[in-house]
C-alpha cells in the first residue's frame, strides 16, 4: 500500500476514534476500483455518519478544526492528507447513510479499509440528482464485470424507486 494512502485510511479511523464522524466507508470512483478496475479520478471520496446537532444541522466545524490541528491543508471542499484530496462528505440521504452502515471491511495490504458494496454503489449511481450518464455507465460496468448480490440490488432499486 501507498505510505500516503495508509495515511489517509489512519486519518479516517482518527476521526471516527475522536467521536468527530460516527462511520465512514469509501465510495465513488475509489470504491469502485476495489470491486472493478481502477478508473481516473481526482480525489478520494468518503461518505461519513455525522453526529446531528438537536436542530438536526450538521456542525462540519469540528471537522476542519481535526485537520488544522493535524496540519492537513484544505483546498476547496476537500482536505489533503498525505498529498491525497479527500472529500468528506455526509451522506446525504437514507441510501448512503444505510451504504456506509453496510460497508464491507476490506483487507488492503494488512491494513482494513471499509468500503461500500458495489450493490450500493450501483444504487447511489443510479439516484436523483446523481444518475447522470457518467455515474450511469458505471453503474452498468459494475453490474456487467461484479459478482453481485443481486437479490440485495433488487431489493434496494425496488425500496429506493431506481431504475436503470
Amino acid at each position: 500500500m501507498s505510505p500516503k494512502f495508509a495515511d489517509v485510511i489512519a486519518a479516517l479511523d482518527d476521526l471516527k476514534a475522536r467521536g468527530i464522524v460516527q462511520e465512514h466507508a469509501v465510495f465513488g470512483a475509489v470504491a469502485q476500483a476495489f470491486w472493478d478496475e481502477a478508473i481516473p479520478t481526482f480525489d478520494l471520496d468518503v461518505l461519513v455518519l455525522y453526529p446531528v446537532s438537536p436542530s438536526g444541522l450538521i456542525d462540519l466545524g469540528p471537522l476542519y478544526q481535526w485537520a488544522d490541528e493535524k496540519g492537513f491543508a484544505s483546498q476547496d471542499e476537500h482536505i489533503i492528507i498525505g498529498d491525497i484530496p479527500v472529500q468528506i462528505v455526509p451522506a446525504p440521504t437514507v441510501l448512503h447513510e444505510e451504504a456506509v452502515r453496510t460497508a464491507a471491511t476490506l483487507d488492503f495490504s494488512g491494513t482494513p479499509i471499509r468500503v461500500v458494496r458495489p450493490e450500493y454503489l450501483i444504487a447511489t449511481w443510479l439516484q436523483p440528482p446523481a444518475d447522470n450518464l457518467g455515474r450511469k455507465e458505471r453503474a452498468a460496468r459494475l453490474r456487467e464485470s461484479v459478482q453481485l448480490d443481486n437479490e440485495l440490488l433488487d431489493a434496494l432499486l425496488r425500496r429506493f424507486g431506481l431504475s436503470w
